[in-house]
Formats: structure tokens, sequence, C-alpha cells
């Protein structure tokens, strides 16, 4: 295996005035060696490189940005409902504890 993973995505959509938008992207990524950076998953790092990281301040316009900070809010919320909060603590309690407990 090369270990290196490339994928292509297609969206072709229609808007109402019959006008047809196709957008493609293609990704390929070279990940590091896990023997390297023990305990680090490749896909962690996939892409990044020393100062190579995605600043939306300087490579998107307004509306980018916009949508970014909501995709921020949405799945990195700064307060969640304790019941919530509950259920993530005994889930991490009941996967990440020590074999000794």
């Amino acid at each position: 295996m090369s270990g290196q993973i490339e994928r292509h995505i297609s969206v072709t959509r229609q808007t109402a005035d019959g006008t047809v938008i196709r957008t493609d992207v293609h990704v390929s990524a070279v990940h590091p060696d896990p023997a390297v950076l023990p305990g680090v998953q490749p896909d962690a790092l996939a892409g990044t490189g020393s100062g190579d990281c995605f600043d939306p301040d300087t490579c998107c316009d307004e509306r980018e940005k916009a949508l970014i900070m909501a995709m921020r809010a949405y799945l990195r919320p700064d307060v969640a409902p304790e019941c919530l909060m509950r259920r993530l603590r005994e889930t991490l309690d009941h996967c990440c504890c020590d074999g000794d407990e």
C-alpha cells in the first residue's frame, strides 16, 4: 500500500431557472508514517504540514466565514444540556477507565 488516499467528490444541482451547477473536488493526501508519530491517527494529520494550516480569515469570503462559524457553533457548542454531559462522562468513564478500577 502506498500510504496515499485519494478522494473525489462531485456535486451537481439544478437552480430554479434550470441552470445546472457542477462542482468537482479531488483531494490527494499522503499520510505520515504511524511509526514516526505513535498514537496519532494518520487521518488526523492528512494534508497538514508545519505552518500549512487552513486559515479562514485569509482563505474565505464573508459568506464562507459565516458558514464555518455556524458549523463550529453547531458541532462544538459552548454549553450542552446536563443530560448530554452526564452521558458523555458515563461513556468516557466506561470506555477509558483503567482495568484496576
